[in-house]
């Protein structure tokens, strides 16, 4: 990566697992001044000066092939959607481009929605989204439910969206733990997933970038076979001394030795040491976007706490 300027270097990789016959997972690594990207590749070095970007894991769902449609639909779809009204919508309008992508995955659930509802063989598909948009240092995350963004920042690993579940809000209220909640029955039931309803309401928050920040980007394939002490372990140890491809190969590895019971999904970013400096032992807080959460249960403002 350029060594005077702030670059992030972002790889995605997606592995069927060891039960799964099919892949239902996909995922998309889109820079907004390149033509359009295919699913499931990308791995470059993306110079923040030089636009913006965003990227997205997706986890399908339903019966036969359907999750595989479900999940391709919703990066497709929102990357069509992002990619078609840029230039009506002016790249310099942040505010106008976090709408933009919240309108192309509310686009995205619509076209599930609408296939579930006219093909017998799709009825019920849905899909999860975790969705991110790089703004210079200013990343943009997207949720609709349980796949996860975390990042590291100083040596702590830290989940940065909130998991739209049924297990994910017992933790939230406090009636089980995080570690309950990994062995929990209803642990695969989610609150939303695109193609559930018509509408949906997406949890949308914001966090600055700092030197030396990684950011992991993973469906739940990843984190329900690797306990959360054993993630941090293995991203904090990793992150400057390996290699990204090995990095992510060696998570989605431990989590095939750990069974691989589903489809496993990650990407990284990491950005280099130009970027705003964070305090010592700072950890980070990320904010809902103001001006579309007015009315979305899911969203608040969080500080992470030690």
């Amino acid at each position: 990566m350029p060594a005077d300027k702030p670059t992030v270097e972002i790889l995605g990789i997606t592995d069927v697992g060891c039960v799964r016959s099919t892949n239902e997972d996909c995922f998309i690594i889109q820079p907004l001044t390149q033509e359009k990207s295919d699913l499931n590749s990308g791995s470059f070095a993306h110079l923040t000066e030089q636009g913006d970007l965003f990227l997205a894991v997706s986890d399908g769902m339903g019966g036969a092939a359907a999750g595989e449609v479900a999940s391709s639909t919703a990066l497709t779809s929102m990357r069509d959607h992002v990619m078609s009204q840029l230039e009506t919508i002016g790249k310099a309008n942040i505010d106008g481009l976090v709408e933009l992508v919240e309108q192309g995955i509310q686009k995205a659930n619509q076209e599930i929605y609408l296939a579930a509802q006219s093909n017998k063989n799709q009825k019920g598909m849905g899909a999860t989204i975790t969705a991110l948009f790089l703004r210079k240092d200013t990343a943009y995350l997207f949720q609709i439910g349980d796949s996860r963004a975390y990042l590291m920042r100083n040596g702590n690993l830290v989940r940065i969206t909130r998991d739209q579940s049924f297990v994910g809000h017992l933790v939230e209220m406090g009636t089980i733990t995080e570690e309950q909640a990994a062995r929990h029955p209803q642990r695969n039931v989610i609150l939303q997933a695109l193609g559930s309803n018509e509408k949906l309401k997406v949890d949308i928050s914001f966090i600055p970038l700092c030197a030396n920040d990684f950011l992991l980007l993973c469906t739940d394939g990843l984190y329900s076979e690797i306990q959360a002490s054993e993630l941090e372990r293995m991203v904090t140890n990793g992150v400057g001394k390996l290699e990204m491809n090995t990095l992510l190969q060696n998570l989605v590895d431990r989590a095939k030795d750990a069974g691989g019971h589903d489809n496993i999904t990650v990407i990284g970013l990491n950005c280099n040491d130009q970027f705003p400096q964070a305090e010592p032992g700072e950890r980070p807080r990320f904010m809902a976007f103001p001006f579309l959460n007015e009315d979305n249960p899911f969203s608040r403002i969080f500080q992470i706490q030690n």
